[in-house]
């Protein structure tokens, strides 16, 4: 997966049941993003995507998921002694 820089601006939308209308749920970069999202259930997370404002670039929810598990390994990582 290619990440961008987690200071990126960025929006969550949420798409209603039908498929209709979108609305912006919440905004900050996306790190802000992830961490919110990382407090919702998986069925929340998998109706909602992240768009990255300055690019043309939309994080759906397989790409959330990998997101959020990449962010939990480094974090891991940066709490681990170094061995």
């Amino acid at each position: 997966m290619t990440t961008y820089p987690l200071s990126e601006p960025a929006t969550i939308y949420r798409t209603d049941k039908s498929g209709g209308e979108r609305k912006s749920v919440a905004r900050g970069s996306l790190a802000d993003c992830a961490d919110i999202l990382a407090g919702w259930s998986s069925e929340d997370r998998a109706t909602v995507e992240i768009e990255v404002d300055d690019m043309a670039l939309r994080y759906g929810s397989d790409e959330i998921e990998e997101l959020l598990q990449f962010l939990r390994e480094e974090d891991a990582d940066r709490k681990s002694p170094a061995g």
